[in-house]
């Protein structure tokens, strides 16, 4: 199984059996952010898999321990915008992704947290069987288990099939979110 994941930098980092196997070149060599919250002074790729070794630890990223509720990391997120979205009665669901599940659509905001507080870019992911139960025990429904695609554009048209109206959906391209204001 092997997972990518553009994050800190933009820095595409693979991981394969938790653990980093594979780091590009940072495109931003600084984040303040990343400064304030884990004092990372200069984005580098040794910074980028050191961050990486964090997630998985701390958090379980890519692996059957994955951590699916947390509390608000940031204020200004777009997994928390969409917790808060979904609290309040401004959004229904969310169409959102997450690591060994691919594209992710519920109603539970603590979900939305707990899948999208350390995720930056997903790329790619492959199935996690815990993560996919766990997934469906808090009311998610993924949109392709046996392949864990990432297709954002087909998960908001099943959010519109099965009765979701008001919805928020995060995007990794101007493409897709072109085509979801077409569906929209």
């Amino acid at each position: 199984m092997t997972h990518t994941m553009e994050m800190l930098g933009k820095t595409k980092v693979s991981v394969k059996d938790e653990s980093v196997v594979d780091v590009g070149e940072p495109k931003i060599k600084y984040c303040p952010l990343f400064d304030k919250v884990r004092g990372i002074k200069e984005i580098t790729p040794e910074a980028a898999a050191a961050n990486m070794e964090f997630r998985i630890e701390k958090h379980g990223m890519f692996s059957p321990r994955r951590r699916l509720e947390m509390d608000t990391f940031v204020g200004f997120g777009a997994s928390e915008s969409m917790m808060t979205g979904i609290l309040h009665g401004l959004i229904d669901a969310a169409v959102t992704a997450c690591d060994g599940a691919g594209t992710v659509i519920t109603a539970n905001a603590q979900l939305v947290q707990g899948m999208g507080g350390y995720i930056s870019g997903l790329a790619e992911t492959d199935p996690i069987p815990e993560v996919l139960e766990g997934i469906k025990q808090r009311g998610g429904h993924v949109l392709s288990p046996a392949d864990t695609k990432i297709d954002q554009f087909e998960g908001a048209k099943w959010a519109v099939a099965n009765g979701f109206v008001k919805f928020a959906v995060t995007v990794a391209d101007a493409d897709t979110a072109e085509r979801l204001r077409d569906l929209e």
